[in-house]
C-alpha cells in the first residue's frame, strides 16, 4: 500500500485457487496520532488457470474376452480447482491401441465410465493389452486439459483349439536310418495368446508306434530303434497337441503322419518251396513247360526284383530271367541216356538268383529242380548177352537148361515189361522158352551127328501201349561127345598088287569116318592081326597102307590084314573101328617052271568033249590045269 495514496497494489500472483478472498484492514494515521481502521475486501476472480488433474496417474481395467458387451471396464475422475465454469470437464479418449470404435465413455457421478459395446478377441489384442488415452477438457476460455492413461488387460479365454501347420505329414526316410534320429518336426499353432492356453502351454503326444518318440515340447519325432522296411514299410502315428486347458475346457489338436520306410537293399532272395520237383515226359518238344520256380526277395523295387539264371548251364533247359519258368531247350531228353553227365543235367536244374538292387545281392544258395523224366515207350527191348551163341554137349536129357537169354528195356513199367517168344528155330524146333525168364530147355535129345548147330529166332516185346519189339538169332552149337565109333567104308578092302611093287609102295588108302568132332573124331590106325611079319605098315594118321619090304608072291600069296581106327577121345571112353585088308600078291613072271614030275600019261576017250579036263600037271610053285 502507498503510504502517501493509499493505492494498494498486488506484490505477488494471486491463486483464486489458494485464496479466493482477501480482507485487508486499512489503517489510517494522521499526523496528531490519531488513526482509524477500514477494511479492504479483495475478491480473487477465478481465471482458467488449472487444468483438469485425474486422481490416479494411470488407470487399468480388465475384461475376460468374448464376454458379452457392454461390460464397464474403467472408472476414471479428474478433478479441476477453478470454479465454474472453468472446472466443468468433458472426457474423451483420444487414443486407442486398437479398437477404438468398441470403446465408449459415459459420466456416472462425476467418473468417466469407459464402456466396451463389443465382445472383445484376446486372439487380436497383442499381448491381451489395450492402451487408451483418456481426455478431460475443462470448459474454460481458453479450456485447459490433461490426459491419463489407461490400460485395458484382456483376459484370455480357451477358446481355440491347437492347430498343427498340416493336418497330415507325409515323411520318407531310408531304412537304414539311425535309431534317435530326427524324422520330423511337427508343430502345432494355438491362436490363444495366453501362456496358460496358447502356444506356450502346448503338449505333444504320440501314438501308432513304438518305434518313435514325440518330444512333447518340441515337437520332434525320432526313432527309438533301427526299422526294417521288410517288417513293416508304413506307419501311420496319430500326434495330439493339448492346450494348457483344464478338464472341458481342454483343447486338443489332431493330426497324421504317414512315414514310408524308403528300402535299401539289405535282403538277399530266398527260396520259396525248395527243392523243386518237377515232372517232364522224355522227348518232349522245344519250349515245353517244366515248372516255375520263385524266389522272393522282400525288398522294393529293383532292389526286390529277382533275375534267375541256371548255373552251371545245362545244355537241356532254359529260364525266363525275369518269371522263373523252365522250359526245354529242344534238346533230346532221353531218360535212358547211359552218358552220367548227361544224365545227371536232365534231371538237375541248379538255379541261381540274384536282385537288381546297387549293387546286386545273390542268393546264400543256390535252387535244385529235381526232374522226374516220365517214360515214353521210345526204347526197342535190347538183347544184353549178344551176340547170342551156345555150347551145349549132346545127349543132354530133355528139359535141361541151355541158355538164357537176357534181356532189358530201359523204359518205365508197362514200357519195360519184357516177354520174350521163340519164334522158329532151325532145322528144327528142339527148344522151348520160358517167356518171362528167358531160359532156354531142350525139348529133345540132342545128338550132334544128327544137328550141330541150330539157328533160333527170338523176339523180345514191352508192354506199351503200343508195343516195341527187337528179334535176335540164337546159335546153338551141339557139343559133340565121344558117343560115335569110327566106321570104315567100306570094312572089308580087297587089294591085288605084284609082287613085284617096290617098298613103301601105297597098297589102299583107308577111309574111315568118326562123326563125333575133334579129339573124338581124330582118329589113329593100327594093323593089329594078319602082319605078323611086318610085311606091311598103316600110316597113324593117314590110314594108308603101304608095304614095308618087297613081297614075294612065291613065299606068300595073300595076306589077311586087320586094321584098328582109334578115336582120341577121353581115356577110358575111346571107341575103335576095325576093318580088314584082304591083299592078294599078283605073280610076276620071275621063276622058270619046274616040273615035279619028268614025264606024265593019260587016257581020254574018243568023244571027249572039247574043254574036258584030262590032266593036271604039277610045277613047283604053281599048278597048271590043262584042257582040251
Amino acid at each position: 500500500m502507498d503510504a502517501e495514496t493509499g493505492w494498494v497494489t498486488l506484490r505477488d500472483r494471486l491463486d483464486y485457487e489458494l485464496m479466493r478472498r482477501f480482507t485487508l484492514t486499512i489503517l489510517a494515521r494522521d499526523g496528531g496520532g490519531e488513526e482509524t481502521t477500514g477494511r479492504l475486501r479483495i475478491n480473487v476472480m477465478d481465471v482458467n488457470d488449472n487444468a483438469p488433474i485425474f486422481q490416479k496417474e494411470a488407470y487399468t481395467g480388465s475384461l475376460m474376452e468374448n464376454e458379452q458387451a457392454p461390460q464397464q471396464v474403467v472408472r476414471a475422475r479428474a478433478t479441476d480447482e477453478d470454479s465454474p465454469p472453468n472446472n466443468i470437464l468433458t472426457y474423451s479418449i483420444i487414443y486407442a491401441s486398437q479398437f477404438r470404435s468398441y470403446f465408449s465413455i459415459t459420466v456416472v457421478e462425476g467418473y468417466a465410465v469407459i464402456t466396451v459395446n463389443r465382445p472383445l478377441d484376446y486372439e487380436q489384442v497383442p499381448a491381451g493389452l489395450i492402451f487408451l488415452t483418456l481426455l478431460a477438457i475443462d470448459r474454460g476460455n481458453p479450456s485447459l486439459n490433461s490426459t491419463v492413461p489407461v490400460t485395458i488387460e484382456l483376459f484370455d479365454q480357451n477358446d481355440n483349439p491347437p492347430e498343427f501347420s498340416l493336418p497330415s505329414y507325409i515323411v520318407n526316410i531310408p531304412e537304414n536310418i539311425v535309431a534317435g534320429a530326427t524324422v520330423l518336426f511337427v508343430n502345432a499353432t494355438d491362436l490363444d495368446a495366453s501362456r496358460e492356453f496358447g502356444q506356450a502351454s502346448l503338449i505333444y503326444s504320440l501314438q501308432g508306434s513304438s518305434q518313435f518318440r514325440l518330444n512333447t515340447r518340441s515337437g520332434e519325432i525320432t526313432t527309438t530303434a533301427l526299422l526294417d522296411r521288410e517288417m513293416k514299410s508304413e506307419y501311420i502315428l496319430i500326434i495330439r497337441a493339448v492346450d494348457g486347458g483344464v478338464g472341458p475346457q481342454q483343447k486338443i489338436g489332431i493330426a497324421t503322419v504317414n512315414i514310408t520306410i524308403l528300402d535299401i537293399n539289405d535282403n538277399a532272395p530266398m527260396w520259396r518251396d525248395e527243392p523243386y520237383q518237377a515232372n517232364v515226359v522224355e522227348m518232349s518238344p522245344i519250349d515245353t513247360d517244366v515248372i516255375t520256380i520263385l524266389a522272393v526277395d522282400p525288398d522294393y523295387g529293383d532292389n526286390g526284383t529277382v533275375v534267375y539264371s541256371i548255373n552251371p548251364e545245362n545244355p537241356f533247359y532254359t529260364i525266363n530271367r525275369n518269371t522263373g519258368k523252365i522250359r526245354t531247350s529242344g534238346a533230346v531228353l532221353d531218360r535212358e541216356s547211359q552218358n552220367a553227365r548227361s544224365a545227371q543235367l536232365m534231371r538237375t536244374i541248379i538255379v541261381s538268383a540274384i536282385d537288381r538292387g546297387t549293387p546286386p545281392l545273390r542268393s546264400s544258395a543256390s535252387a535244385t529242380v529235381y526232374v522226374n523224366l516220365l517214360d515214353l515207350n521210345d526204347n526197342d527191348p535190347a538183347f544184353l548177352n549178344l551176340p547170342f551163341v551156345a555150347e551145349v554137349p549132346e545127349g543132354l536129357p530133355i528139359g535141361s537148361s541151355v541158355f538164357r537169354v537176357q534181356v532189358q528195356d530201359p523204359d518205365e513199367g508197362d514200357n519195360g515189361a519184357v516177354t520174350m517168344a521163340l519164334q522158329m528155330g532151325m532145322p528144327r524146333l528142339d527148344f522151348r522158352l520160358n517167356i518171362t525168364t528167358g531160359i532156354l530147355v531142350s525139348t529133345a535129345v540132342l545128338d550132334r551127328e544128327q544137328i550141330g548147330q541150330y539157328y533160333l529166332r527170338i523176339v523180345a516185346y514191352d508192354a506199351g501201349q503200343f508195343p516195341r519189339t527187337s528179334t535176335s538169332t540164337l546159335t546153338i552149337t551141339v557139343l559133340d561127345m565121344n558117343d560115335e565109333t569110327p566106321t570104315f567104308f567100306p570094312s572089308v578092302y580087297n587089294v591085288s598088287l605084284d609082287e613085284s611093287v617096290p617098298r613103301d609102295y601105297v597098297l589102299v588108302r583107308l577111309n574111315c569116318i568118326d562123326n563125333d568132332t575133334g579129339l573124338n573124331a581124330e582118329l589113329s590106325y593100327f594093323i593089329t592081326g594078319g602082319n605078323q611079319d611086318g610085311k606091311f605098315s598103316v600110316g597113324f594118321r593117314t590110314g594108308v597102307v603101304r608095304t614095308v619090304v618087297g613081297l614075294d608072291r612065291e613065299t606068300q600069296g595073300s595076306y589077311s590084314l586087320v586094321i584098328e581106327a582109334i578115336d582120341n577121345g577121353p581115356a577110358g571112353g575111346r571107341r575103335t573101328g576095325t576093318a580088314t585088308v584082304y591083299v592078294e600078291v599078283l605073280d610076276v613072271n620071275d621063276n622058270r617052271p619046274i616040273f615035279l614030275q619028268n614025264s606024265y600019261e593019260t587016257s581020254v576017250l574018243e568023244n571027249i568033249s572039247r574043254g574036258t579036263s584030262i590032266l593036271q600037271v604039277h610045277m613047283h610053285i604053281f599048278t597048271i590045269h590043262c584042257s582040251i
